[in-house]
């Protein structure tokens, strides 16, 4: 066993597998913000501590996801100007400081504060797949990629099992250990290749950082070499001219990417997934469940844990656009049975009611079928579906709408709830995953085992690479290759 995990280290990606892990540990962080308000907010309320009201809840709630599109943007800039690696780390800072000031905090400022702070740190996440992306090769990159998803549900389930059996100041404190592990561990892992070719300005050799870095994920001193010529030759020759903004941004390869992310975006919070998220405790109070809120809570973050190691396996088998619709079709048959019970015994109060865990099981079913495709997919397809020479800053931008999204639909909440009545909001989340479900299954492409260059002349409308993108399952994604991407990043 030993020689095995030897070998696996030293010429399998044992190594790529360690960076990868280190880099996504930062979403165990993002995680268990996301799951925070659900095990604070009923603490601030049964303990009467701050004289909190719904209003402030909602806000205490919703300021998580405020500000995510600034640090989605500040991270960015960070992975360009300093480096993947160097970005990641930096994004823990906030997150230690949002924390303390919550754990600490002495009135409701500091804890707007605090959540507004671990806000931007989760937002600033995003480079953490950028610099999987660069170190991973096609056959590699789709696992290692959803390590990010499986981070991020087991921080949302440490945290309803601190939160059940600790104080909501102990839960925040013991929160700055993961950020700290995040960038302890990130300083032991070389820089993205990617990014060191770039700023070596074609200066590499065997002594370079570039060509340690190569050699550090592949273990392969012949790779390594080609992978260095290779990006100098490409660096060197770089006589291409500049194309117009309007070329680079307006083009349809661009446009439409972005027209069908936000759309895809849009659905997926409308249906509710991370609104159930956020008032996990409260959601299940709604429905009158005759069992702890708390458990409840626990239950749905052990089954979504385990449902985002089961999208790792499948995810290169099934293909996207098949794990969307079949989790679309899962989540709105679960919200329905479940509107229809509730509104059944709005209808009739004085009825006693029957099947009292079917509402649990209805929503443990709708998380279940969201980690499966609905949840993950889509912030994956941002590094897919764009050009690119364009996908940072595109990616960058249906990112920090997508933060918006989850920020709207976290706030109002209450709101829906008052407006439409707890049923009316889950037949909302019904109609969002219906509509989600025919978009998958028709408007969305396909992009497993695809290269850049046939995703992008299928947006740009190329028949020829339309037939080739239907026809070719089964050849390998060389437009997500290591090589390619860094290749492509020196000639811009």
């Amino acid at each position: 066993m030993l020689k095995k995990l030897e070998k696996f280290w030293e010429f399998g990606i044992g190594r790529m597998a360690l960076a990868a892990f280190c880099a996504h540990s930062v979403s165990i962080s993002i995680g268990m913000c996301q799951g925070y308000s659900a095990v604070w907010i009923p603490q601030l309320e049964s303990l009467n501590e701050f004289g909190i009201t719904s209003t402030q809840s909602s806000w205490l709630a919703s300021l998580g996801a405020i500000t995510n599109p600034i640090g989605s943007i500040l991270s960015g800039v960070l992975a360009e100007w300093l480096g993947r690696k160097r970005s990641i780390q930096i994004s823990s800072i906030p997150f230690i400081i949002g924390w303390v000031l919550i754990g600490l905090g002495r009135n409701i400022a500091w804890l707007y504060a605090g959540r507004l702070i671990t806000g931007i740190a989760a937002g600033m996440s995003t480079a953490s797949y950028t610099y999987v992306g660069e170190i991973t090769t096609p056959t590699t990159r789709g696992f290692l990629q959803t390590l990010g998803p499986i981070c991020a549900s087991f921080g949302i389930l440490l945290t309803y099992v601190l939160g059940y059996v600790l104080h909501w100041t102990t839960v925040a404190l013991i929160s700055t250990a993961f950020a700290v592990f995040s960038m302890i561990t990130m300083q032991a892992m070389p820089e993205s290749p990617a990014h060191l070719v770039k700023i070596s300005g074609g200066n590499i050799n065997e002594k370079s950082d570039a060509y340690k870095a190569y050699f550090f994920f592949s273990r392969n001193i012949v790779v390594a070499q080609q992978e260095i010529q290779k990006a100098s030759e490409a660096n060197n020759n770089e006589k291409q001219p500049q194309k117009s903004l309007k070329e680079l941004y307006l083009s349809p390869e661009t446009t439409r990417p972005f027209c069908l992310l936000v759309t895809l975006f849009l659905l997926q919070e409308l249906s509710g997934i991370y609104t159930i998220l956020y008032y996990a405790v409260q959601f299940f109070a709604e429905t009158n469940l005759q069992i702890d809120d708390y458990v409840s809570s626990i239950t749905v973050g052990t089954i979504r844990f385990a449902m985002s190691i089961v999208c790792a396996f499948l995810i290169n088998k099934l293909g996207r656009k098949t794990l969307c619709t079949f989790s679309s079709f899962g989540m709105t048959l679960s919200v329905l049975i479940l509107g229809l019970y509730v509104k059944y015994y709005e209808i009739y109060p004085d009825q006693d009611k029957i099947l009292k865990m079917l509402p649990l099981f209805c929503v443990i079913f709708n998380v279940l079928f969201s980690m499966v495709g609905m949840l993950p997919i889509p912030w994956i397809l941002c590094g897919e579906l764009f050009p690119l020479r364009v996908r940072p800053i595109m990616a960058g931008v249906v990112i920090c709408m997508a933060q918006t999204f989850i920020f709207i639909c976290v706030k109002i909440y209450y709101n829906m709830v008052d407006f439409l009545g707890f049923s009316g909001t889950i037949f909302t989340f019904f109609v969002a995953s219906t509509l989600s479900m025919f978009f998958c299954k028709y408007v969305l492409p396909e992009t497993r085992n695809k290269s850049l260059e046939e995703i992008e002349a299928y947006f740009r409308g190329s028949k020829k690479q339309k037939d080739n993108l239907r026809d070719n399952d089964g050849v390998e994604n060389r437009g997500f290759d290591i090589q390619s991407e860094e290749i492509s990043v020196v000639t811009r």
